[in-house]
């Protein structure tokens, strides 16, 4: 029997095999599910894509399709929840907090960066789209308030509709989901059209600033029926506490 050296000994063990499985599905179910809608792919189906023989795989390791989804939302969502919960202390520290095109930003940079690129195709924003056309779904797995990797997509959302302050309570809220449904809608497209080949595609810093660009003046823009009703709402009312985080 040989011992074993002090370097040996320091040496971290290596990752569970149950790791990089769990991995594996999770990436897998990402592209099919982007690819093929949420209903459109069974979970047998992804435990295959992923290598997996055993046709329970999936259901062993998330129990069930929404565990799968919340998987997915948190591989992707927790280093975007961490970037921006930095943009938005980086803003308050330098006095930019509640800046409209601030805050758009700290909505749309974290997931443009999960964009591809020519010859490294990404998915994350057309699975993103999928998923929020079911939003018992999606509000079920991905974008609870109370999820940690949304706490970032929270306080950016109360601080949108505080801005919005000055519209009536339904239109603040309509107005901030029209925002994220067309950025979420706009990097779907673009990762769509990559995906099908970059030629004539517009890069992706140039979408970013079009979209950041046109989310700001979504925020600016006042709707047509405030002035109409600006003499009967009375003051504006205080946003509500509970929040239904949208795609992001």
């Amino acid at each position: 029997m040989t011992s074993s050296t002090p370097e040996q000994r320091s040496r971290p063990a290596p990752a569970p095999r149950a790791d990089g499985t769990r991995l594996a599905i999770i990436e897998c179910a990402e592209r099919l599910y982007a690819e093929r809608g949420v209903n459109g792919v069974s979970l047998r189906e992804i435990g295959a894509a992923a290598g997996q023989r055993n046709t329970g795989a999936v259901r062993y390791h998330f129990g069930s399709k929404a565990g799968l989804l919340s998987a997915v939302f948190e591989h992707r969502m927790s280093p975007a929840n961490g970037l921006r919960e930095r943009m938005l202390a980086a803003a308050d520290a330098e006095g930019r907090g509640m800046d409209p095109r601030t805050l758009v930003e700290a909505l749309v940079l974290p997931l443009a960066e999960l964009l591809g690129e020519p010859g490294r195709p990404s998915w994350y924003a057309r699975f993103l789209a999928q998923t929020a056309a079911d939003p018992v779904l999606a509000n079920a797995v991905g974008y609870r308030p109370d999820s940690p990797w949304t706490s970032g997509a929270v306080k950016t959302e109360q601080r949108i509709l505080r801005h919005l302050r000055r519209l009536p309570e339904r239109l603040r809220r309509q107005r901030f989901l029209l925002l994220v449904g067309f950025f979420t809608h706009a990097l779907a497209d673009w990762e769509a059209q990559l995906s099908v080949g970059p030629d004539h595609l517009t890069s992706r810093q140039e979408l970013v600033e079009h979209v950041i660009a046109l989310g700001a003046a979504m925020l600016a823009v006042d709707s047509p029926q405030t002035a109409d009703t600006a003499g009967t709402v009375g003051a504006p009312c205080m946003e509500r506490p509970e929040y239904e985080t949208g795609t992001v």
